[in-house]
């Protein structure tokens, strides 16, 4: 399975320092399904177009100035592709409702923003132990499938630049904003 995300690229960057395409940030604890004292954990999309989607959601017009990513100098956020073998390394989607029914969650509970809850629920399923990670619906456009992975499963593939690439024209569109400078 492909999966996507947009990350700080820096060319010179070694395994485990900042801008290399499978640096994990930390400390960990702000996002939706993290849980840092059991995992670290990685985000992506299954399509291009939705990582750029989530990514710069909350900017109002895209401009090539939101690519910069000053904290790390000489970086610039592109389109990365990974690799993950679902066979080896499954993951529970929360899109469907017999999981959610075995683990009594109900659907909200999973598109909600509510940090404490939905870190509880990735507790859960992690101490299942069977699961590389989790699978659910963006909150900006439901069908666009994302995934959250706490086990160190992915491959990296590529880095693509963000202007130019379908993904950008594609998530503008379905999010409605404006393109200014590309």
């Amino acid at each position: 399975m492909l999966l996507y995300r947009v990350f700080p690229y820096l060319a010179s960057a070694k395994d485990g320092e900042p801008g290399h395409p499978l640096y994990i940030p930390t400390p960990q604890g702000n996002g939706r399904w993290d849980n840092p004292d059991l995992y670290q954990i990685r985000y992506f999309a299954l399509s291009a177009e939705a990582a750029v989607g989530e990514t710069f959601a909350s900017f109002p017009t895209w401009k090539p100035i939101m690519l910069n990513f000053p904290q790390l100098p000489g970086s610039e956020r592109v389109i990365g592709t990974f690799q993950i073998d679902e066979n080896e390394q499954p993951l529970l989607d929360l899109d469907d409702a017999a999981n959610l029914a075995d683990r009594n969650i109900r659907p909200t509970s999973v598109v909600r923003r509510n940090r404490p809850a939905t870190q509880e629920i990735a507790r859960r399923i992690f101490e299942e132990q069977k699961w590389a990670g989790i699978q659910w619906w963006s909150f900006h456009r439901p069908h666009w499938p994302l995934v959250a992975i706490w086990r160190e499963s992915v491959t990296f593939y590529s880095a693509d630049n963000i202007p130019g690439h379908a993904a950008l024209t594609d998530a503008a569109g379905t999010l409605y904003k404006r393109l200014e400078g590309f």
